[in-house]
This record gives structure tokens, C-alpha cells and sequence, in this order.
């Protein structure tokens, strides 16, 4: 979980796949960013949204969906950047993503290294 400093860079992450929620929370304290991690978009929503400096989220979940971040934060004045995953990827999810103005999307699996890559390009335009 994060620590308390506020000169670190938070990152939520938010799946149902508690597998997946671990995997990304170990990868990204690996590099150096503090994480919170919510097993449903609802989940995300009742926290203090203003203290993340980025949210990895997938697309498909129970509930809502990964692609609704985006548009109800912006609605909320928080302008934290989303990046997207899913397993199912198509043109049509793609586009969706897009006019949500996602900063990235992504396919499970993805490369670590291009995903921490886009994490850190998410917080320095956060910051």
C-alpha cells in the first residue's frame, strides 16, 4: 500500500482478478510508485480520488466498467490520467477508449517495461 509521503507517485489499480490486482501492485512498487489497489471501479469511486497520480485499470468487470473512469472523473474535476487493459481487445473497444481520452490501452498480457514506460509518462503529466 502507499505510504503516507506526499511526494509519492500513487498509482490505483483496479481489477476484479485479485491475480492481476497483485501482479500489477508488485510490478509497480518494483519501480518505485506507491499503489492502492480496488477490486471494482465502484470501489475506486468511494476513495479520495484527488491523492492518485494515475489509474491502471481494466476494461472488463463486473459492475462498472474500465471505460467509464475516464469520462465520471473528469465530471468529478479530477483530471488523474487512465490507463486501460483488457484481454479482449477490438477496434471498437480502442475507439471507445480513445473519446474517453484515455492517456493509454493496453492488452493483457502487456509488456512490463512499455506499461511502467507509460505509467511514468501518465505521472510526470499529473505532476
Amino acid at each position: 500500500m502507499a505510504a503516507g509521503m506526499t511526494s509519492e507517485r500513487v498509482v490505483a489499480v483496479v481489477d476484479d482478478d485479485a491475480s492481476v490486482r497483485a501482479s500489477l501492485e508488485d510490478l509497480l512498487q518494483s519501480f518505485g510508485f506507491g499503489t492502492q489497489v480496488f477490486s471494482s471501479a465502484e470501489d475506486l469511486f468511494q476513495s479520495d480520488l484527488g491523492r492518485f497520480d494515475c489509474v491502471v485499470s481494466d476494461i472488463q468487470m463486473p459492475g462498472m466498467s474500465g471505460l467509464e473512469i475516464q469520462p465520471l472523473m473528469r465530471n468529478r474535476h479530477c483530471t488523474c490520467p487512465v490507463i486501460l487493459l483488457t484481454a479482449f481487445p477490438s477496434e471498437q473497444v480502442r475507439a471507445r477508449a480513445r473519446d474517453a481520452g484515455v492517456h493509454d490501452f493496453f492488452e493483457k498480457p502487456c509488456n512490463p517495461d512499455v506499461l511502467i514506460a507509460s505509467v511514468e509518462r501518465a505521472v510526470a503529466r499529473q505532476r
